[in-house]
Formats: structure tokens, C-alpha cells, sequence
């Protein structure tokens, strides 16, 4: 579970107190790897995220709008469109490891 490169800062900012939302798109980006070591990992790593978080956000149709005007702004992959429409609409502050992610998506915080 530790092995991924982000997993120590993203921890470290998840131990302060706040209600934590995710993406269904981020749950599942951050299950390939524990997946590719093996199913048991990965599930796992599924139930851990599930425990931490207040809340899973499906994608919907605003959302899917929303992430469709984003990528024809600022010329993101679908998946992180997808994302900062889910926290555009959430009014959630964005928190990644990506940094061409926190540069579009303003109020973005840069986790590394």
C-alpha cells in the first residue's frame, strides 16, 4: 500500500480533521496499483480509502458537463477534468499530486 510514491505526503495531510469527499474517478486511480500487486491488496487499499472518507462522489450529469467545459478549457485528460469538476461542484477544496492538475484548477492545494 506504502509503495506509491505520493502515499507519505498524501497521508501525512489526511491525519488533520476535515470531512474528506473523492472522486469515484480517484478511488479508482488510486486503486490500480494495490490491484496490480494483487486483488487481496487492493481491496484492502479499497477499504481503507472507503473508512477515511466522508463521502464517495459518483459522476452525474453536471458533473460530466461541467468536466466536458474544463477539458475544452484548460485542455486536461478526461480523468482530471473529471475531477476538478467533482470538486468545482462539491465546492471542495482539490487536493493532488498532479501539478498540471493544481495549476487548472484554482484553489487547488499541491500535495508532494
Amino acid at each position: 500500500m506504502d509503495t506509491d510514491q505520493h502515499h507519505g505526503a498524501v497521508f501525512d495531510a489526511t491525519l488533520k480533521q476535515h470531512q474528506y469527499v473523492i472522486s469515484a474517478i480517484t478511488l479508482s486511480e488510486a486503486l490500480i496499483s494495490p490491484f496490480r500487486t494483487s486483488r487481496k491488496a487492493g481491496e484492502r487499499v479499497r477499504h481503507v480509502i472507503e473508512s477515511s472518507m466522508h463521502q464517495i462522489i459518483d459522476i452525474d450529469m453536471d458533473i460530466a458537463i461541467r468536466a466536458a467545459q474544463i477539458r475544452a478549457d484548460k485542455n486536461l485528460k478526461m480523468p482530471d477534468a473529471l475531477i476538478s469538476a467533482t470538486a468545482t461542484n462539491t465546492k471542495a477544496q482539490l487536493w493532488t499530486c498532479d501539478r498540471a492538475l493544481a495549476k487548472a484548477h484554482e484553489g487547488s492545494l499541491l500535495i508532494a
